[in-house]
């Protein structure tokens, strides 16, 4: 870890979507960059949170390393919200959501 991501406050995530079942859910970050001329970009990044489970030895919660079967619908909801998000939220300082090149030939919204 940077000493700039020590120092730096945490930011919430700009959307959560969940938790459910096992601790299951997505959360969508806004972060902002510096471009090489200077000017402030922003970008999205999607985190996914791993299922939990209660260890029996020691009592812990703890995260698991996979999913299990049960857990793939949770998933794909989750996935799917995301995306849904971050394709019609604009992020700060984006061109005009209605500029052309985003429609298909049919008029639909990619």
């Amino acid at each position: 870890m940077s000493q700039d991501t020590k120092t730096r406050p945490q930011k919430p995530p700009e959307k959560k979507i969940g938790p459910f079942a096992s601790g299951i859910g997505v959360a969508i970050w806004l972060n902002e960059g510096t471009g090489e001329d200077g000017s402030v970009r922003f970008f999205r990044s999607v985190t996914i949170n791993p299922r939990r489970y209660l260890d029996s030895k020691s009592g812990q919660w703890k995260d698991a390393a996979s999913y299990q079967p049960s857990d793939l619908p949770a998933l794909l909801f989750c996935l799917a919200k995301a995306q849904e998000y971050c394709y019609e939220t604009p992020i700060p300082g984006q061109e005009d959501a209605d500029a052309p090149g985003l429609e298909d030939e049919t008029g639909g919204r990619f």
